[in-house]
């Protein structure tokens, strides 16, 4: 009996032993940690993993472990305050200059890259924009 669970134990333990990780960077610049390949076209580098859970070469067991950075507090909306109104209307007149001049315009598609606007996509944005300013803006 006791072989059986001793089997069974190194059995579930093999896979740490062989366990890959990879690290990369995204194009926001945030580093990546996973158990499977980053995708298609990423440089990434591979991290070797022992499966244990000791302190890296170099680390001081007995030093008190440092605090951790204050975290910043999520982004939510801001306060309707004077001041945040006209930052926000800077922000809108600035988008609506940029909008106006016929010049390539692109913006975030959500997945961390660029997207070019068409011309829907321009009249989309200014007629936004301009909804904006006639309510914040006045």
């Amino acid at each position: 009996m006791r072989r059986i669970v001793t089997l069974a134990v190194l059995l579930a333990a093999c896979p740490l032993a062989f366990a890959q990780a990879y690290k990369w960077k995204d194009a926001q610049g945030v580093t990546h940690y996973s158990d499977s390949p980053p995708p298609m076209g990423t440089k990434y580098d591979k991290v070797k993993t022992t499966g244990t859970v000791e302190a890296p070469a170099g680390a001081n067991p007995t030093a008190p472990p440092t605090p951790a950075p204050p975290k910043a507090a999520p982004a939510g909306p801001a306060s309707d305050t004077p001041e945040n109104r006209q930052k926000l209307c800077a922000t809108l007149r600035s988008n609506m200059e940029i909008l106006s001049k016929q010049q390539q315009v692109s913006v975030d598609d959500g997945k961390g890259g660029q997207v070019a606007l068409d011309d829907a996509g321009r009249k989309r944005q200014i007629e936004t924009t301009q909804a904006q300013m006639t309510l914040y803006c006045k």
